[in-house]
């Protein structure tokens, strides 16, 4: 019977408390997931991928109320100059062409009908009752720079009105509005106006070509 050598017992016995070793470190739970040493650092994973809060969008943008211009290509005060034309006369009242000429550098378009009433002075008060539209067709004029468009104003001589109903006083000319805008130039136009406003003194008619 063949002994074995104390050199391969040795070795068995080193290789036998090797696996035990082994086993005893890298034991697994039930459900496959390795357990850590004791004392070792844990590391945690997940799948979950973090993303910064991001607010939502709206596919539209609202503008801001009030600053929506809403005739972008309307002619301006700025950029015309306005003059009368010759007056001419008729029964009992004067039509005086209102000339609105384009200095601007661009075109532009008038529509609609310029405000008119009499002033005492440049900068004075309103003298009556401001001019009425008197009838005709709105259309829109576009003006090419240097181009002109007019608008007729009738004024009534107000001699023809008694004293009392009309209120006779000196004027020293027109406020004239263009259409669709708030900014207005002086014209002197020295005649006599009602103060009564229960009178109608002026007229005018829609900007044509």
């Amino acid at each position: 019977m063949r002994t074995q050598s104390p050199a391969r017992t040795l070795l068995g016995v080193l290789g036998i408390a090797a696996a035990l070793t082994v086993s005893a470190c890298g034991s697994t739970d039930e459900s496959g997931t390795a357990e850590p040493s004791p004392g070792g650092a844990t590391v945690t994973t997940s799948d979950a991928t973090t993303t910064a809060d991001v607010p939502p969008t709206s596919a539209t943008t609202t503008p801001p109320t009030g600053t929506t211009t809403p005739h972008p290509d309307r002619c301006l005060i700025g950029e015309l100059q306005v003059t009368l034309g010759q007056p001419s006369g008729a029964a009992g009242s004067q039509e005086i062409p209102l000339v609105f000429t384009n200095t601007g550098t661009r075109d532009c378009i008038l529509h609609g009908y310029p405000g008119v009433s009499y002033v005492a002075a440049p900068d004075g008060p309103q003298v009556g009752a401001a001019a009425e539209r008197d009838g005709g067709t709105e259309t829109p004029v576009t003006v090419a720079p240097g181009a002109r468009a007019t608008a007729a104003v009738r004024a009534t001589v107000v001699q023809n009105y008694p004293a009392d109903t009309c209120g006779p006083t000196p004027v020293a000319g027109f406020r004239v509005y263009p259409p669709n805008d708030t900014g207005s130039v002086f014209l002197p136009y020295p005649t006599t106006g009602c103060a009564q406003t229960g009178v109608k003194q002026l007229s005018v008619q829609p900007v044509a070509g």
